[in-house]
């Protein structure tokens, strides 16, 4: 399989996965009926299963060790980050917590782009 073709499926992926997520989240802020809708939750955790498929496949095919290039490491725990505010902002009920953890996620998503495209670490 060709490197770039991964790549740049990973990176359409990962555009759709963050749509995705703005489309969930603001509609959880109102009625949350297309955050219900069977399509889009299955499509969206879909999507980030075919986007965490291909980072894998990418690492590999790049033989890239994250705990030798920090950029990939820290980009890895943002990921997390950006999962687990996914689920906690999912479970509120008020909307300013909700616009909170979309806040702090857009500046994750944000992080987690500038190491894609730097590959430069932030913090390590």
């Amino acid at each position: 399989m060709d490197y770039l073709a991964v790549k740049h499926s990973h990176m359409a992926i990962a555009m759709l996965s963050v749509i995705l997520f703005y489309i969930r989240s603001f509609s959880r802020m109102g009625s949350g009926k297309l955050a219900k809708n069977k399509l889009v939750f299955i499509g969206s955790h879909s999507i980030d299963t075919l986007l965490l498929i291909s980072a894998i496949t990418l690492v590999f095919m790049a033989k890239i060790n994250p705990f030798e290039q920090l950029w990939l490491l820290e980009k890895i725990v943002l990921v997390v980050i950006y999962i687990a505010i996914g689920i906690i902002s999912a479970k509120q009920t008020n909307t300013l917590p909700k616009i909170m953890y979309v806040v702090v996620n857009t500046v994750v998503i944000l992080a987690i782009g500038y190491l894609a495209t730097a590959k430069s670490p932030l913090l390590l």
